[in-house]
């Protein structure tokens, strides 16, 4: 019996009749009928023990999927980062080495070597920072050098206007020390977000006179019209 399948006990376990008759049926429509489902929705009370559930439907699909593919990724979304790393903890069925990583999808090509390395992975995603695409913000100095390793491979692209763009409301000193401990991004995802970005023509062209509007630090900071921009 291999670790996965110990784990699969200890998650299957603990639950009670109704809960195990939920992973089985869940664990059918996904993986054993003949038209499987591609997504499924348990609703119950709170209380209920939703999350055990869902920790049993993972452990038998590691177990269904650990011969037949290299890397397993288990990608949880929740409402807010506090409950995901307490939740990621519950949904863990495996003691193989693993990467829990952070709450935002941008930081993605700066982690995808980490994800490799690992036979499986827990990923907490949380829509606030990840999926909402209408919110209008500078996010976070992380996500920003990522963009920057990436960007700065563009030839015709004004890269002191883009690091004046990417500073945001960092000091200038901060901004400086965070420059020299760039991470390592991925080059598939780069090429893929480069050659993405210069097929969108309009983006492309919003970027790059941006970056040249910022390419000089206005002696008193940048307007309003500049950072709707950003």
């Amino acid at each position: 019996m291999n670790e996965i399948e110990l784990q699969t006990d200890r998650a299957l376990n603990v639950l009670k009749d109704f809960q195990c008759r939920t992973v089985d049926y869940v664990f059918k429509r996904l993986w054993k009928d003949d038209r499987p489902a591609h997504r499924f929705l348990i609703a119950d009370e709170v209380g209920l023990g939703k999350t055990l559930v869902a920790r049993g439907i993972i452990a038998k699909t590691l177990e269904h999927l650990q011969d037949r593919v290299g890397r397993l990724d288990v990608i949880y979304v929740c409402s807010n980062a506090t409950i995901a790393q307490q939740n990621i903890r519950r949904l863990n069925v495996t003691d193989l080495p693993q990467v829990t990583l952070p709450t935002r999808l941008t930081l993605l090509p700066a982690q995808v070597r980490d994800l490799d390395a690992h036979r499986v992975n827990f990923i907490s995603l949380t829509p606030g920072t990840s999926l909402d695409t209408t919110k209008s913000h500078g996010g976070i100095i992380d996500e920003r050098l990522v963009l920057w390793c990436m960007l700065k491979r563009l030839p015709k692209l004004d890269r002191g206007g883009l690091y004046n763009l990417l500073q945001c409301t960092v000091g200038d000193d901060s901004y400086k020390w965070h420059m020299q401990r760039l991470p390592t991004v991925d080059d598939a995802l780069t090429r893929e977000f480069l050659a993405t970005l210069q097929r969108n023509r309009a983006l492309y062209d919003c970027l790059s006179n941006t970056c040249h509007r910022f390419r000089e630090r206005p002696g008193t900071g940048w307007s309003a019209e500049d950072s709707a921009r950003r």
